[in-house]
């Protein structure tokens, strides 16, 4: 016979168990249940197939996590900008206190970002054994990752991520059949164009017009767009920078403003063009259509100096500090030595790490393309352009100048002059915020 005392032990581990069970039933749930972030970008075609399998990478390797990337598109898919479309849904989403959780941004969007209290600085979320490997970022995409706060700390806000570097393209073949060596200095890019043009028809040079060229010829003879507070782009300098493009124009015909920059080259229309490193894979293609390329620094003016373009990844503030710690996992890891790597091998940027570029995988990658070794070694001499809020402003402001300029309308110094006149207004209304 069973007594009273035993039955009454029996009955209390099994309750103790069904307490135990349900426990950790609930426990499992809970863990199994991912933390979803939503990752805004703008990388489209072949670079955004990428992305999207680095994406799906990161989730299987974490199920802790579920990142949505979602591709922001420019509504003119012909000549429309996509980061100008990521620009502005960035804006629209915190005005409606709906931001995403991860973006990829500029360095002037985060200092407009950061005036309005709207990121969650990496710094603050990054443990503490994270910091160190900080040092390991190329040195002028680390320092162009920091900003101030509100309170007027100098913190790493974001981390860089899809980088690339300005260079000179030249048609290898073009330059050896006329017996013309590739430019070092404006002189002889202007020369070598001329040549060009005399001997073939050809444009010796098909540029965008934009900024970004007109930013090439400024900091190479150790210009600044803004300084003060001010525009500096107004003096001498900015009016022979402008001079510049036109003589290759209008005087001496051998260079062609066109929209069709890049196919100008590729298809072997043109002697020269100026773009990013991240045009390389696609130039390689051409090879196999009669395309011998080459690449060289930017020319040279009293210095040696070149910009470098791409995003950086930024995390935008939730009321879940779940939703944070997961989106710096996700940044940390498309940032990581193997991810920026295996980005630099199949889309053509820069790896953003020091320790990717000197990896076996990179240095047996440069030696099969060593075209990309420029822009490595360019690195040394990039600067970052100006990360004050109405950048993005005075940007379509250089833009319209050149287009006045090159287009007739304007004489440059006319030109230069208004476009300073208008970015000092907008200087002087912005609140600087967030820079250095």
């Amino acid at each position: 016979m069973v007594s009273k005392t035993r039955l009454y032990y029996t009955a209390l581990i099994a309750a103790v168990f069904a307490v135990t069970a349900l426990i950790c039933s609930t426990v499992t749930v809970r863990a199994a249940a991912p933390t979803e972030i939503i990752f805004w970008h703008a990388m489209g075609r072949s670079r955004g197939k990428v992305l999207n399998e680095l994406v799906d990478k990161f989730n299987q390797k974490n199920p802790d996590v579920v990142v949505k990337a979602q591709y922001i598109q420019s509504a003119n898919q012909q000549y429309g900008n996509d980061y100008n479309a990521l620009y502005a849904k960035i804006l629209e989403s915190i005005a409606k206190n709906s931001p995403p959780d991860v973006a990829q941004v500029y360095e002037n969007w985060t200092t407009q970002y950061v005036g309005i209290d709207a990121l969650v600085p990496v710094e603050d979320v990054m443990p503490a054994e994270d910091k160190n490997s900080n040092q390991d970022l190329v040195p002028i995409f680390l320092e162009s990752n920091k900003f101030k706060s509100p309170t007027g700390e100098s913190k790493l806000y974001t981390l860089p991520f899809n980088k690339s570097i300005y260079v000179l393209y030249y048609n290898k073949k073009l330059f050896n059949q006329l017996k013309i060596a590739p430019p070092n200095n404006w002189n002889e890019l202007r020369a070598a164009a001329k040549t060009i043009y005399a001997k073939t028809g050809l444009p010796g040079l098909a540029f965008q017009p934009s900024v970004d060229i007109f930013g090439h010829y400024l900091y190479s003879y150790g210009g600044e767009f803004i300084k003060d507070n001010k525009a500096a782009f107004g003096n001498k300098l900015g009016v022979d920078d402008l001079n510049y493009w036109n003589n290759l124009v209008h005087n001496d015909m051998s260079a062609k403003p066109t929209f069709d920059a890049a196919k100008e080259f590729s298809s072997g229309k043109a002697g020269m063009y100026i773009e990013t490193t991240s045009k390389i894979g696609g130039f390689t293609k051409s090879k196999a259509e009669g395309l011998d390329f080459g690449v060289m620094p930017i020319p040279k003016g009293t210095v040696r100096s070149c910009q470098f373009a791409g995003t950086n990844l930024a995390i935008f503030k939730s009321s879940s500090p779940e939703k944070q710690k997961a989106a710096y996992k996700f940044i940390k890891f498309m940032c990581s030595p193997d991810i920026t790597t295996e980005l630099a091998i199949k889309t053509g940027y820069l790896p953003v790490r020091q320790s990717a570029i000197k990896s076996a995988a990179y240095q047996a990658y440069l030696k099969q393309y060593p075209e990309y070794r420029v822009g490595v070694d360019s690195l040394k001499i990039a600067q970052v352009q100006p990360r004050v809020p109405v950048w993005e402003s005075i940007r379509s402001i250089l833009d319209d100048a050149m287009f006045k300029s090159l287009g007739r309308k304007y004489d440059p110094e006319t030109a230069i002059q208004e476009a300073v006149d208008t970015s000092d207004k907008l200087l002087y209304y912005s609140v600087g915020v967030g820079m250095e």
